[in-house]
């Protein structure tokens, strides 16, 4: 039966100090450390789904490890179910998140083809809420950032009301992804978007050290980016 202190007793088996220290400076997380490369807690995760003993461990609160959350998204985004469900889940899991990592670990782990999910991820980019709204910003950018969603994603863009670092970070992410896969795509949504002089420093950022970006692109963002 999974508890915390069985959740906390698998991931001391795995800890690792010094990756600890190293992660620790690079997300601000309000939940204790333990310290788990993200491969081992893949490793882990994909266990507990294979065991069907998931629905139990996602059940488990409250969330006090990193770690605990890292598994939380990475087993509520790959377990098999129907899509309807997956949406509620991700959706509620959206709730236990705090941090950028954990966000986009779980967008990464999202293998989903149905064709509702632009829909739905639209709708989850122009909430309010600050992780629910960088959930769906990174799952467009990891599946949707072509040109041929240029329209449906510059009307999302458009409607992002959330107003953090890490909006506009997923922000600037998007433009310079879908520019690097549909060549000129990223400068046309910097032009016509409503966004801030800040998302495009950020977008002009990535693209300069974007090999897939060409340097005449490269300039045009950076002009772009001027205040």
């Amino acid at each position: 039966m999974w508890d915390n202190d069985k959740i906390e007793k698998l991931l001391r088996e795995h800890e690792d100090e010094a990756y600890r220290e190293f992660h620790g400076g690079l997300t601000k997380t309000s939940y204790s450390r333990i310290g788990v490369r993200v491969p081992v807690l893949r490793k882990i995760a994909k266990e507990i789904v294979k065991s069907d003993e998931w629905e139990e461990f996602l059940s488990v609160r409250p969330i006090v490890f990193y770690e605990h959350a890292m598994l939380a998204g990475i087993i509520s985004a790959t377990v098999k179910e129907p899509y309807e469900e997956k949406i509620k889940r991700l959706k509620a899991f959206s709730e236990d998140i705090d941090d950028w990592a954990v966000c986009d670990i779980t967008c990464s782990s999202l293998k989903c083809k149905d064709g509702r999910l632009l829909a739905d991820m639209c709708g989850f980019a122009v909430s309010e809420d600050i992780w629910l709204a960088r959930m769906g910003i990174v799952v467009l950018l990891g599946n949707f950032a072509y040109g041929e969603y240029l329209d449906v994603l510059r009307e999302t863009v458009n409607g992002v009301v959330a107003k953090d670092y890490y909006i506009d970070m997923a922000l600037g992410w998007l433009i310079c992804t879908l520019e690097s896969h549909s060549k000129g795509a990223g400068i046309e949504l910097m032009k016509t978007a409503k966004i801030s002089q800040t998302v495009k420093k950020m977008a002009a950022s990535k693209m300069r050290d974007s090999y897939r970006v060409s340097v005449d692109i490269k300039k045009q963002a950076a002009e772009l980016a001027k205040v």
